[in-house]
């Protein structure tokens, strides 16, 4: 009898006292694998950055992550002594809003996971940490084996090659972030009304954005300006430098003949709209005049990476 699966979203942690597979997608993300090798149960999580940031949840930072999926274990009975660790991770993928002001986030986590580990006594048995692409991990709760699995190529790609087999069209699939939960279901509305373009994600963050990016490998972005932490303009110049997307920013700060539409236009952005413009919250024609032609640009545009050194 095939055993369940559970996939692991970033902040989340799961410990199974049956047999069961745990999956997730890292990039400069640890997952942290661990394993009662005398009663055969197993967890994990996947955690973001090594300290607190922002408002960011404790469930998404490495101390108080680890302690949370081994305060699952204790309380399913294991103890401390019988589990044992297996690390994930934490690669050096550009795009990560991290990077754009701390540093090598990747490594950074690797060394708060092998740090908190060994403070509370748990050993680690393998790892598959640290280089440039991300990684499918899938654990074995009973038997505490991990598969991992390259991401260098993108699910885009192995979904490229199908549908070209097929003689299916191809979608362009895009990728909509805004901090606004109801801005993003009127772009996806909007977007829907097409026969090219499909949202295959959304993000209300940069670094939420990252890990979809990593996982959905889009061929376009629509991208706010105003986000919480990190800023859309610093996201945008950063992802210019490391990995190139064609990106339509959509900010109610991105007017034509404005400052900052002149800066997204310099940073690399294909198009800039007005937000006002789209007229969101009186139906979805005025949008549908404005963004999917913006969108087309963008899915015809060729990006290429931009070097850093812009001013203030």
């Amino acid at each position: 009898m095939p055993i369940e699966s559970t996939f692991i979203l970033p902040g989340e942690m799961a410990y199974l006292r049956v047999p069961g597979c745990l999956i997730t997608l890292l990039g400069s993300c640890i997952a942290v694998c661990l394993h009662d090798r005398h009663r055969g149960w197993g967890g994990m999580n996947h955690f973001m950055v090594p300290e607190q940031f922002g408002s960011l949840p404790d469930s998404k930072v490495a101390g108080p992550a680890i302690d949370g999926l081994v305060r699952l274990a204790t309380m399913a009975g294991s103890t401390t002594g019988s589990l044992s660790a297996k690390l994930c991770g934490g690669a050096s993928v550009m795009v990560h809003a991290s990077t754009l002001s701390v540093g090598d986030i990747g490594a950074r986590n690797i060394i708060a996971a092998r740090e908190h580990l060994a403070a509370l006594g748990i050993g680690i048995l393998d790892e598959s940490v640290g280089g440039t692409v991300g990684r499918r991990i899938a654990m074995n709760s009973g038997s505490g084996q991990v598969e991992v699995v390259s991401l260098s190529h993108g699910p885009a790609a192995e979904q490229t090659c199908v549908m070209a087999a097929s003689g299916s069209p191809r979608k362009t699939r895009v990728l909509v972030i805004d901090d606004s939960a109801l801005v993003r279901q009127l772009l996806r509305g909007v977007i829907a009304t097409s026969d090219d373009f499909e949202v295959i994600g959304e993000a209300e963050d940069p670094f939420v954005a990252r890990e979809r990016i990593l996982e959905l490998d889009p061929d376009v972005l629509t991208l706010d300006l105003i986000m919480p932490r990190i800023d859309g303009l610093t996201f945008l110049r950063r992802l210019m430098q490391y990995k190139p997307i064609p990106t339509v920013v959509v900010s109610t700060i991105a007017k034509n003949g404005s400052a900052m539409f002149a800066k997204v236009k310099e940073a690399g952005a294909v198009a800039a709209i007005d937000k006002e413009d789209l007229t969101l919250f009186r139906g979805p024609e005025m949008a549908r005049r404005i963004l999917l032609p913006a969108l087309r640009q963008a899915a015809r545009a060729i990006v290429s990476s931009r070097q850093s050194g812009h001013g203030s």
